[in-house]
């Protein structure tokens, strides 16, 4: 698996060429981007396979996160974005796209608020906006009281008033699956967090490792230094795409506000993992914002793939 060691830090990466051959990719360059408690396998076939028709991808393990190094420190967005403009450098992309989900989302938008010249277009996928959104609570949440006794019979109790509840849900859910399987038995299926629970390195065993070696929940609570003047500053063009009942749409609609050349698509039925539980409804808006960027045909993005929706899913996935 490459990786490039880069200030210091390893950061794991994957390269997937434009599916056009003996052409160069129609749009450029698109580099994804994922969120907490996560790796670059969030960004799956149904995502990377229908977007690889435009773009030459590259997705990227956060520090801290997949098959990168767990460095002590440097996991809020202003140290993440750097490590992100050292591996546009070491990979010679100079202009790119960036797709983001969640935090990742935050790093995204700082970096074209540093790094304007480096970005082309932006989509972000329930990006959360702290100066919008301080606070996530699970009270907020429009599901919240159908999940909660489900979780409480799994043993997870949490306090849906804390102001990060949310995040303590990952940690939560985690550990259930690490250390309380037979309880968290459904848990698996409707959140693909953990992978294989007996595995070491996976992704639960990881996300708790960050948390009891490093200050990275202490970080995700610092400001992210998007500030509504730094986010006036951003002229590429911002696609917003956000799950209706996501707790993050609030930060959906501020972005449409703050941010001059910004468009919204919410996707109905959906909360903030709906990249996971409906790839099309994220691909299809991404392929027409990416075709227009490139002054390319609509026809550009018909791709058998997308010609069925997804799945409605009673899971988590679906929902949160």
């Amino acid at each position: 698996m490459p990786v490039a060691r880069l200030a210091g830090v390893g950061l794991h990466y994957l390269q997937f060429p434009c599916r056009l051959e003996n052409v160069p990719a129609p749009c450029g360059d698109l580099v994804l981007v994922h969120g907490l408690a996560a790796n670059l396998g969030f960004w799956h076939l149904g995502i990377v396979r229908p977007l690889s028709q435009l773009c030459s991808l590259t997705a990227y393990d956060l520090r801290g996160h997949g098959r990168s190094d767990i460095p002590a420190q440097g996991y809020s967005p202003q140290v993440l974005v750097h490590d992100l403009a050292r591996l546009l450098d070491y990979l010679k992309l100079e202009r790119v796209h960036l797709l983001a989900h969640s935090y990742g989302g935050a790093v995204a938008l700082l970096f074209a608020v540093l790094f304007p010249e480096r970005v082309i277009s932006l989509i972000l996928a329930d990006a959360r906006l702290r100066t919008v959104q301080p606070h996530l609570r699970l009270r907020d949440w429009p599901h919240w009281p159908h999940w909660r006794p489900r979780f409480e019979q799994a043993g997870i109790v949490l306090d849906d008033e804390a102001p990060e509840s949310g995040y303590q849900l990952l940690v939560e859910m985690a550990r259930s699956h690490l250390h309380n399987p037979a309880a968290g038995e459904h848990l698996p299926r409707v959140f693909g967090l953990a992978g294989n629970p007996s595995r070491r390195g996976g992704t639960a065993h990881r996300w708790l490792h960050l948390q009891e070696s490093t200050s990275i929940r202490q970080e995700y609570l610092s400001h992210d230094d998007l500030t509504p003047a730094r986010l006036a500053t951003v002229r590429q063009p911002i696609l917003g795409v956000y799950g209706e009942q996501s707790t993050t749409v609030r930060s959906g609609f501020a972005l449409r506000r703050l941010c001059p050349n910004y468009r919204l698509r919410l996707v109905p039925n959906a909360g903030h993992f709906f990249p996971l539980s409906k790839p099309r409804r994220l691909v299809r808006p991404a392929l027409r914002f990416l075709a227009a960027q490139a002054n390319l045909a609509p026809a550009a993005t018909d791709l058998p793939e997308l010609q069925h929706d997804d799945a409605e899913s009673d899971s988590l996935l679906a929902s949160f």
